[in-house]
């Protein structure tokens, strides 16, 4: 009988994703739920530190945009 490589093998996975920067920070993908305050639930960026990445009108930035 001829073995079948497994879809979980690790080896058979490609390459990870490369870490996103946003002005030089890394930073990695949080559910961001803001429905109490009109800006919807997406997943946001949030840095190192544990805050979350704001733009110039203090909304958080969508992880997609950066």
């Amino acid at each position: 009988m001829v073995r079948v490589q497994s879809k979980n093998d690790p080896t058979a996975r490609g390459p990870a994703q490369a870490d996103k920067l946003y002005q030089g920070k890394k930073v990695k993908p949080v559910l961001y739920v803001g429905t109490a305050v009109g800006h919807g639930r997406f997943i946001a960026a949030q840095d190192e530190g544990g805050k979350l990445v704001l733009d110039r009108e203090n909304r958080p930035v969508p992880y997609r945009e950066i």
